[in-house]
């Protein structure tokens, strides 16, 4: 531009304006670059999520969540998408660091919200995506919220969730690991042998306090899921096993605590 002026092309009466012109067109091109930056990196975001949907699937659709005994290991699904994600994160290191991280709270954000949802919604929501299979959907909600599951399987769940995040720490992204705050307060609630005395209304204040992310809507739905299990069973794990330090309903303790928290909701 400066040019163009030294040579005589712009009128001395016009500088100004076209100065101004000059500088709006390229605050104009910088503005339509960043657009395009963004919904680049959307689309990234996008296509990842959608991968992280198939992994699960694949991974999740017969998966039996009750297990009869507890794991030393995460199970293949957890270790599937954490060797996805760090491969994604690896390929994608170029990018800005806040687009990086970004990329970084989108996918782990993604598991997290997809497993809460597997364990905590309803039967409402297991009829909606099975009719939604049977209509040819195969969005990334098509699979159904587990049906049924036992200590044992929430045991291996949480050790699930210590491994997505000691995965999120080593990723070096600040506060990354918080996105599975949810999906570890509602396993550890489950599993804590103070779980019956914290759903009593008395102790609703205690209960908020330890377990800021559980609603008695989400315990209600898991417990119409927990498949309680025998007084033998249980007296054998109370007798030096290692499942004796996490909670057992029997069946007929799932139904009182059933109880509590419906009359809870009800009034």
């Amino acid at each position: 531009m400066r040019g163009l002026c030294h040579v005589g092309m712009v009128r001395a009466d016009q500088l100004d304006e076209t100065f101004q012109y000059a500088d709006s067109t390229l605050k104009g091109a910088d503005k339509s670059c960043d657009q395009e930056v963004g919904a680049m990196y959307s689309l990234v975001y996008e296509i990842c999520r959608n991968k992280i949907d198939m992994l699960m699937n694949f991974s999740l659709e017969n998966f039996q969540w009750v297990s009869k005994s507890t794991r030393d290991m995460p199970n293949a699904y957890c270790e599937s998408l954490i060797e996805y994600m760090r491969n994604t994160f690896r390929c994608l290191g170029p990018m800005d660091e806040g687009s990086k991280a970004g990329l970084h709270f989108s996918c782990c954000g993604h598991v997290a919200e997809r497993l809460v949802k597997l364990l905590s919604d309803g039967a409402s929501a297991v009829d909606e995506s099975r009719h939604g299979m049977m209509m040819g959907g195969h969005d990334g909600d098509s699979l159904p919220p587990i049906s049924k599951i036992d200590p044992y399987g929430l045991k291996n769940l949480s050790r699930d969730v210590v491994e997505f995040e000691a995965f999120s720490e080593s990723t070096g992204i600040p506060q990354l690991s918080e996105c599975f705050n949810e999906l570890r307060c509602l396993a550890n609630a489950m599993l804590d042998r103070d779980l019956p005395a914290l759903l009593l209304p008395e102790n609703e204040a205690i209960r908020r306090r330890k377990y800021p992310f559980l609603t008695l809507e989400k315990i209600h739905n898991i417990l119409e899921k927990y498949v309680g299990i025998g007084l033998g069973e249980k007296l054998m794990g109370g007798s030096g096993n290692r499942s004796s330090d996490f909670l057992m309903l029997e069946k007929k303790e799932v139904s009182q605590l059933i109880r509590v928290v419906k009359m809870q909701l009800e009034s």
